[in-house]
């Protein structure tokens, strides 16, 4: 079984922006989720720009281009020192990546980590997942006629809460969408409007 995991997820843009969905990261930047961490950097544009891994060869900088770097010590958890409402994501469930070429990054990803390919779906319309698993984060590979030519990038993830209908009815369906049932057998998602500002497709999941 392979040991590599994800550690944190870099994203730019402005952190008062997360503060309206209940994200407060730490002076540092950090927000703490379960088995991994987001980090803000201000001074990138919004968007998700890079991961870091736990138990990777130290000389990767890539995965089929996609920013890697490897990092030995789990970072600490952040103290939230916030008194607005704060989002309580049991985890990450997955990571989205896009690429033009499913088997390319697949194997690049299998390579780098040792985690192999799950399975294939076909969704419609040429488009095409693959599922890896690295540690308690699903990485899902998209592709579809669309994408443009060249690397894989990192595009978006989803959290996993214990109510996204109680998370739902707070914030109100300006912030995030009402919730409709996943893909995933008796589970419900809902995704955070674009509106928001986040700069990252983000969605939170829940068991119905």
């Amino acid at each position: 079984m392979n040991s590599a995991r994800i550690s944190e997820l870099v994203i730019g843009g402005s952190r008062a922006n997360w503060v309206q969905v209940g994200i407060n990261f730490s002076q540092d930047g950090v927000f703490a989720i379960g088995e991994l961490s987001l980090r803000i950097d201000e001074a990138l544009p919004s968007g998700l720009h890079s991961w870091s891994m736990s138990n990777v060869d130290s000389t990767i900088s890539t995965i089929d281009g996609i920013p890697t770097t490897e990092v030995s010590v789990k970072p600490r958890p952040a103290e939230n020192e916030s008194q607005e409402f704060v989002l309580k994501p049991l985890g990450v469930d997955h990571v989205v990546v896009n690429t033009p070429d499913l088997e390319r990054t697949s194997r690049a990803l299998h390579e780098a980590t040792g985690a192999e390919l799950k399975r294939v779906r076909d969704a419609g319309n040429g488009m095409r997942q693959g599922f890896h698993r690295l540690g308690d984060v699903i990485v899902e590979i998209v592709t579809a006629p669309s994408m443009p030519a060249g690397s894989a990038s990192l595009w978006g993830f989803v959290l996993n809460v214990a109510d996204v209908y109680e998370v739902a009815a707070y914030l109100g369906p300006d912030v995030l969408s009402p919730p409709k049932p996943a893909v995933q057998i008796n589970r419900s998602i809902a995704t955070f409007r674009g509106a928001v500002g986040l700069g990252v497709p983000v969605a939170l999941m829940s068991d119905s």
